[in-house]
């Protein structure tokens, strides 16, 4: 039962073609066969002519003795013949001085790796003259490229900041150069350019008003370097400020300077200095005042007032008690 569900039945075409088949190699004619299937003759001519030509190939003549016996002889004289040898080649031989550069090679690029990840990480400090410089203008500027929108804005003002520090380091050093102060003038053309296109917020704006107000004090210690001409220090100072009034669409207050802060200490100290004086002088004079016109007017009330005001005198002033004894 179970092997019967299991095999396969031919199909209705498969037994066609046998039956047709079996009456073909009877002897019967193929379109006397043909004319028993007239429903099946399209496809059942095709799979009988295909199966007579099978037959034909197979019923042709056999190969010759000769034949044969030739290709028999040409199979032995081939495994009769030698193999031929094999190449071998021969394993490189690496020398010393190549394995030696090769070594070096691979130290001299781990080296410049090495550099290249420490200039980029120590750069964050580095001013002008110093070897990780490049470094630090190499990280600004790809920033700067990577950045859109206000993002470039706050990017634009970082470097800006960025060269003022410098300036002020360099002039602690006193090794400020005319390159520093052109590429701060640099920096604050392209924010004023920059600001053209993406107006300033107030945030902005404060931040700008502060860098004009650090950029100032820093051309004002920068002109009293002797190594650098103070002219061309006061060109980059009015530079950097057209740069910044740009940036910020109105003009920048100047900031005050060393004297305008310390002008209102003293005058607080010169208003407090008169007023003592001028409360101790009322003290003094109204007391013999009273004490005389209280005396003068009738006998024994004033003798009553000369007594009382006498004894507390005498122990306050001096003054009082020499006018009170006549």
């Amino acid at each position: 039962m179970i092997r019967q569900l299991f095999e396969r039945k031919p199909s209705y075409a498969a037994q066609v073609l046998a039956e047709a088949q079996s009456l073909l190699d009877d002897g019967l004619d193929l379109d006397f066969v043909l004319g028993l299937f007239p429903h099946d003759e399209e496809w059942l001519a095709g799979m009988l002519q295909t199966s007579a030509a099978i037959e034909a190939a197979y019923a042709g003549d056999s190969a010759s003795y000769y034949f044969e016996g030739s290709l028999k002889a040409k199979f032995l004289a081939a495994a009769n013949r030698p193999a031929p040898t094999p190449i071998v080649l021969p394993a490189p031989q690496y020398s010393g001085t190549r394995t030696a550069v090769a070594s070096m090679g691979v130290v001299s690029a781990a080296a410049g790796i090495g550099v290249l990840a420490l200039g980029f990480i120590t750069a964050g400090d580095a001013v002008p003259g110093d070897w990780n410089y490049t470094f630090k203008l190499a990280n600004e500027r790809l920033e700067y490229t990577l950045s859109r929108g206000d993002g470039r804005v706050d990017v634009q003002f970082r470097q800006t900041e960025n060269r003022v520090y410098e300036l002020q380091r360099l002039t602690r050093r006193g090794d400020v150069s005319v390159s520093t102060l052109e590429s701060l003038e640099r920096e604050a053309r392209a924010l004023a350019e920059l600001s053209k296109v993406q107006p300033l917020d107030d945030v902005q704006k404060a931040r700008a008003k502060s860098l004009a107000e650090q950029g100032s004090a820093v051309f004002t210690e920068a002109r009293k370097q002797p190594e650098i001409d103070a002219a061309r220090v006061d060109a980059a100072a009015a530079a950097f400020s057209d740069a910044v009034a740009t940036a910020l669409g109105a003009p920048v207050n100047e900031l005050p300077t060393a004297t305008a802060t310390t002008s209102p200490e003293p005058e607080p100290t010169e208003t407090a200095t008169p007023e003592p004086s001028a409360t101790a002088e009322p003290t003094g004079t109204p007391t013999p005042d009273a004490t005389g016109t209280s005396t003068a007017e009738p006998g024994e009330t004033a003798e009553a007032t000369t007594t009382a005001t006498t004894q507390p005198q005498e122990s306050a002033t001096a003054e009082g008690s020499s006018t009170a004894a006549p």
